[in-house]
């Protein structure tokens, strides 16, 4: 996906930058969205910064800017799809794409990511991405529910070491 800025009616979706990682500090040490995330190697400002640099670096690394206050409230990351999607003969010479997100326990609740990742969506979908898969671990009601609501299908579950992921697929409907 070319990463160009995008706005919503509250947001603005851009590449993050290294002067984000105060705003992404404050929210991303939150012990419940840590855990939602995978994240409970992240337990002080060094293995922070790490990982936020680890996502400049690797992902297509999208920050969620609040309109209102201009802080980044929130992160869409692009990957590659899931491997064990990619080998499903389904998707076989199809275009593919894998996101993850998260948002600030205080912005939760008002329809944001929801708002964000629909204006992603349908950017990724008319550059030619055919299908996105997302995930979630069994106990995160909010990410199954907010990938309902955009139109995700249950695919599968994957095992990673010892955490149980649903993989769900959104294909594009043109």
């Amino acid at each position: 996906m070319s990463t160009v800025d995008l706005e919503t009616a509250r947001l603005i979706l851009r590449p993050h930058t290294v002067e984000d990682f105060e705003d992404y500090f404050a929210y991303i040490m939150d012990p419940e969205l840590k855990r939602m995330l995978g994240l409970n190697g992240v337990v002080d400002r060094g293995s922070a910064q790490e990982t936020f640099q680890w996502l400049l670096d690797n992902v297509e690394f999208i920050a969620v800017v609040s309109k209102d206050s201009g802080k980044v409230i929130g992160h869409v990351c692009i990957h590659p799809p899931i491997d064990k999607v990619v080998d499903d003969g389904t998707f076989a010479g199809k275009r593919g794409a894998s996101i993850t997100f998260a948002i600030a326990k205080q912005e939760q609740r008002k329809g944001l990511m929801l708002e964000a990742l629909q204006c992603l969506i349908v950017q990724m979908f008319q550059e030619g991405v055919d299908y996105i898969d997302c995930e979630y671990t069994p106990d995160n009601a909010a990410s199954r529910g907010l990938q309902e609501k955009l139109g995700f299908q249950y695919w599968g579950v994957e095992q990673f070491g010892d955490e149980e992921i649903i993989i769900n697929i959104l294909q594009d409907p043109n």
